[in-house]
């Protein structure tokens, strides 16, 4: 399965379940496809889901087990942003005034330097 960067989805999940006398967990993710952080395997698939709690589900593609895109307009662009202490590039997204990251600062903190550098741009 290859979802495409901002594509909006829902995603239906399944695996064995731990819970005695249910023998699979069957659950339903909505949200706008993101790329992935820098440390996640290609094997997953990042998906924000507007959960102020965990923002970003990180969902292994072997547990998807049916997906439909949904049609919601919105405006999204992804940023580059090159760090100026180790050199590397992160991805940046804006969409509807809120902005995201792909570094681990931003996964803990829900801020860093790169977003802060796109949000005083605009």
């Amino acid at each position: 399965m290859n979802f495409s960067i901002g594509a909006d989805i829902e995603l239906t999940t399944k695996w064995k379940s731990n819970i005695l006398g249910q023998e699979f967990d069957i659950k339903s993710f909505k949200g706008k496809v993101v790329p992935n952080p820098k440390w996640l395997d290609k094997d997953y698939l990042s998906l924000r889901t507007g959960n102020p709690e965990y923002p970003i589900s990180y969902i292994h593609k072997k547990f998807i087990v049916g997906h439909t895109f949904t049609e919601t307009r919105s405006i999204a662009r992804i940023f580059a942003v090159k760090s100026k202490s180790s050199g590397k590039t992160y991805n940046v997204i804006s969409e509807n005034g809120e902005v995201s990251c792909d570094c681990v600062g931003f996964q803990f903190r829900r801020m860093c330097k790169h977003s802060a550098k796109v949000k005083s741009v605009l």
